[in-house]
């Protein structure tokens, strides 16, 4: 029981930590992305997509393909938040919303049009485990850390490159600079709006990824809506994890546990009202910002858009 958990709680993490780790990108050059949500489903969607249409004539190149399609389908979508919050100045709360709710409907009605005549979820090729060699044989422990799809291990390696490149880089220097004092990184002759929009690119590239996860490794179809919430949930751990990747992955870790742990008081069967543990992970979600948010410190400019003088 020990190891089902575990791999789950690890399963489960990992769409939450990847589309963290690039809203960590994006706050720290001092935009906040609540349209996350809108590009975690775009990307589960267009992923889905592009496995379907490809998997008739290459079968195992389809879920490559339709991950592509899914950052692809992100980076653009948050090619539009950029435009309108960065170029515009708009307001980047209202229009992560916006963002989100476009996606909600786009996604619904494309689907509807395309596949409603199946009248079932439709199954799509997806990605299937990898075992680490001799490490998956390790008693215990072995199945649960080292025998999942490529894509677990792709963000877990994922977590020290945006370490690295976040704090042992001078690019990453000038991405947090960004967010703490702007104006004295553009005196300095850096575009900030450009540096900004680059992050968020990259954040909504990352996040149509961790969509694809969704529909492509967790289960191999999409159903409209599907992210239920793991965009907000991502969020909270950007906070949680105080804009720190290794601590992000902690903490969503922590949220992979909660939602593991709901599966599988399911499964045993527990004489409780299923709602009730759909509503863990999210509750989970409540109390951590109760309880972390007041203590935690945003980068100084998050949030404020900025404009040469």
């Amino acid at each position: 029981m020990f190891e089902e958990i575990l791999a789950a709680t690890i399963r489960q993490a990992t769409p939450l930590l990847l589309a963290a780790l690039g809203e960590i990108i994006v706050q720290r050059s001092g935009v906040i992305n609540i349209g996350i949500e809108g590009m975690m489903l775009m990307g589960a969607f267009f992923g889905m997509l592009g496995s379907f249409y490809t998997g008739v004539a290459v079968p195992n190149l389809a879920p490559w393909v339709g991950i592509i399609a899914a950052g692809l389908s992100g980076g653009i979508t948050a090619y539009l938040f950029a435009f309108l919050t960065i170029r515009l100045s708009a307001d980047q709360v209202v229009t992560g919303t916006g963002i989100t709710l476009l996606a909600l409907g786009l996604t619904e009605v494309i689907y509807q049009k395309l596949f409603s005549y199946t009248g079932s979820a439709l199954k799509v090729a997806a990605f299937g485990e990898v075992q680490i060699p001799v490490l998956s044989s390790i008693p215990w422990i072995g199945p649960a850390l080292f025998q999942h799809n490529i894509l677990v291990f792709l963000t877990l390696l994922f977590v020290p490159c945006v370490y690295f490149y976040l704090f042992q880089t001078s690019h990453g220097l000038k991405i947090r600079a960004c967010g703490e004092h702007p104006k004295a990184v553009d005196a300095v002759g850096v575009n900030v709006q450009r540096l900004r929009t680059l992050c968020v690119l990259f954040g909504g590239l990352i996040a149509g990824f961790a969509g694809g996860y969704l529909s492509l490794a967790d289960v191999p179809y999409f159903t409209p809506g599907m992210t239920v919430g793991r965009g907000f949930i991502a969020l909270a751990i950007v906070i949680f994890g105080k804009w720190h990747p290794v601590k992000a992955c902690g903490a969503a870790l922590l949220f992979g546990l909660g939602e593991s742990l709901e599966v599988r008081f399911q499964a045993i069967g527990w004489d409780v009202p299923y709602q009730f543990l759909l509503m863990l992970p999210y509750v989970l979600t409540l109390l951590v910002l109760a309880g972390f948010v007041g203590r935690s410190t945003p980068p100084q400019a998050l949030g404020v858009p900025y404009k040469r003088e």
